[in-house]
């Protein structure tokens, strides 16, 4: 816990059992077998390759569904999560207030993040965490995320502007200020059950995939403390990011 309060993120090594995460693999790959009348797709990557290749509106519902699976949900309530938010992170009353899911490919790079914080989106407190978990290994050629911990910038929020055209809601919001002159962590080796914990005024960005043929498949659940000030002067409401409405750049340009 110490490190986490003075970097802001920790790797968490077989923080939650393999068969969980197995779980989720799982569920996903039976949800997107469902969309193909043959149904007989026996790992992730083939099934997104095929749909992205050949019927990109099945790959956005495997995308739209993949947040909704109750493994997620199961995970992000049991025990094991809320000890370790407690014990690494120091939450003590943990608020679910985001579960995002994300499919990264070589050849989609637009909709990758660059160096942002995500207190920019889900603005409810720079405190609040995300915890960042592969669904499948992770290896270098499916990259990955990039960090710079908050002992070399102190946890500020950084400048900020408005995007331009809207991709997704990575170009919602964007860095406004030169990167600091400090050590880049690379975080692009994780089993299943490896956990990323990591606040939200951690500047951090993704890393594009060099592989041909496999994609990245994560899970981000975001927690807040209900006991928190900032999440209680924000009446207990996370920000929303769209196309028409971004709560933080109104925040920050009443």
């Amino acid at each position: 816990m110490e490190c986490f309060d003075t970097e802001g993120y920790a790797l968490a090594r077989k923080a939650f059992p393999s068969s969980e995460i197995q779980a989720i693999h799982d569920e996903l790959l039976r949800m997107g077998n469902t969309l193909d009348a043959s149904g007989c797709f026996q790992d992730l990557d083939s099934l997104w390759n095929h749909h992205k290749q050949n019927d990109r509106n099945k790959a956005s519902a495997i995308y739209n569904g993949f947040k909704y699976l109750a493994s997620i949900q199961r995970l992000a309530s049991s025990g094991a999560m809320h000890q370790h938010l407690r014990n690494l992170c120091g939450i003590q009353f943990p608020a679910l207030v985001d579960i995002n899911c994300r499919i990264d490919s070589q050849g989609e790079e637009k909709y990758l993040f660059g160096w942002h914080q995500d207190y920019w989106f889900s603005v409810c407190s720079p405190r609040a965490v995300v915890v960042w978990l592969p669904v499948t290994p992770l290896i270098p050629s499916t990259g990955g995320l990039q960090l710079i911990g908050n002992a070399h910038m102190g946890g500020r929020i950084f400048k900020t502007k408005p995007g331009g055209q809207y991709q997704s809601y990575a170009d919602a919001v964007l860095l406004d200020e030169d990167l600091p002159p400090s050590p880049i962590i690379s975080i692009n080796e994780m089993d299943q059950g490896d956990a990323l914990f990591f606040r939200f005024d951690v500047l951090h960005k993704s890393i594009p995939i060099q592989s041909e043929d496999r994609s990245r498949f994560t899970v981000q659940l975001r927690f807040a403390d209900y006991a928190d000030t900032d999440f209680i002067n924000a009446k207990y409401r996370p920000g929303t990011v769209n196309s028409q409405v971004v709560d933080y750049i109104n925040k920050e340009n009443p």
